[in-house]
C-alpha cells in the first residue's frame, strides 16, 4: 500500500492525527523544604498531539484542542530523564491559553506538574507562546513542591517543525 493509500484508509477509519516534538528549557525554585533554594535547572522534552484530527476540531466533541503528551523531564535536585504522561490542552478561545499537564513519579513520589502559557493574543504570540509558568506537585496532596519558568527555544524551532508527522 503506497502512502496515498495509507492516508485514505487512516481517514476512512477517523485515526488521522499528528505528533510533535516539543523542548521547553528554563529555571525552577524548590518551596521552602522541599529542596535547595535557588534557580536551578529544569527542562522537558515531550511529544505531543491528536490521535484523531476530527476529534480535535469538533468543539462539540469532549477533545477539543486537546492532545496527549508523553516524554521526559529534569527537574535539578528531583529527577533526571524521568518519563512523563499527560495532555496539552490548547484553551485558545476560552481563556487564551495552554496548558501542559502531567504526571511522574521520583523516588517513590508521584507528582503533577501545570504549567501555562498565558494571555495569548494575536499581538504577543511571540513572548506569550514562547513562556510557561508552571508549579509542581506531590499528586496525592497538593503540597506545592516548586515553581518554574521555562521557554520554548527559538532555536529549537527547525526541530520542533521537522517533528512533525502523521500518526
Amino acid at each position: 500500500m503506497g502512502r496515498f493509500e495509507e492516508l485514505q484508509e487512516m481517514l476512512r477509519q477517523k485515526r488521522l492525527g499528528f505528533r510533535m516534538d516539543e523542548v521547553m528549557t528554563g529555571t525552577h525554585r524548590f518551596e521552602p523544604g522541599y529542596g535547595e533554594p535557588g534557580e536551578r535547572f529544569m527542562e522537558y522534552r515531550v511529544t505531543w498531539g491528536p490521535r484523531n484530527v476530527g476529534e480535535f476540531l469538533n468543539p462539540l466533541g469532549g477533545k477539543f484542542m486537546y492532545n496527549e503528551l508523553e516524554g521526559f523531564v529534569d527537574i535539578e535536585g528531583l529527577c533526571r530523564n524521568t518519563p512523563v504522561l499527560g495532555s496539552l490542552e490548547l484553551h485558545y478561545f476560552t481563556e487564551a491559553k495552554i496548558r501542559y499537564t502531567f504526571t511522574f513519579e521520583a523516588d517513590g513520589t508521584d507528582y503533577q506538574y501545570i504549567g501555562e502559557k498565558i494571555d495569548l493574543r494575536p499581538w504577543n504570540l511571540l513572548r506569550t507562546h514562547t513562556t510557561c509558568h508552571g508549579t509542581l506537585f506531590i499528586e496525592s496532596t497538593g503540597e506545592i513542591v516548586s515553581r518554574s519558568v521555562t521557554y520554548f527555544r527559538w532555536q529549537t524551532l527547525p526541530g520542533f517543525l521537522a517533528s512533525i508527522r502523521l500518526g
